[in-house]
């Protein structure tokens, strides 16, 4: 493909080309503790996700079950039992 057509230019690709080895070479330099440091983040950010839909999916439950319980006792007259047997005077 040739660099009119292309979305990226000619010059991107040669400097990338030139870069990315050298950083490669860097990083392999550096020894392994990157790569894990990288895994344990990643490890991290992903109990988190999980927590909070876990907690997300908890706080939407308990906002559903109240709006259905709301729902019910707006359509029932004052004075009349709602939600447990209460009434609304007491």
């Amino acid at each position: 493909m040739s660099s009119t057509t292309s979305p990226i230019s000619g010059t991107f690709l040669t400097r990338l080309a030139r870069t990315l080895p050298a950083r490669a070479r860097r990083a392999a330099a550096s020894g392994r503790d990157a790569g894990a440091s990288a895994l344990e983040w990643a490890i991290i950010a992903a109990v988190v996700v999980v927590a909070a839909s876990v907690i997300g999916g908890a706080i939407y439950k308990i906002v559903q079950t109240k709006s259905a319980a709301l729902e019910t006792c707006a359509t029932v007259a004052v004075g009349d039992a709602c939600a447990g047997g209460k009434t609304s005077g007491s």
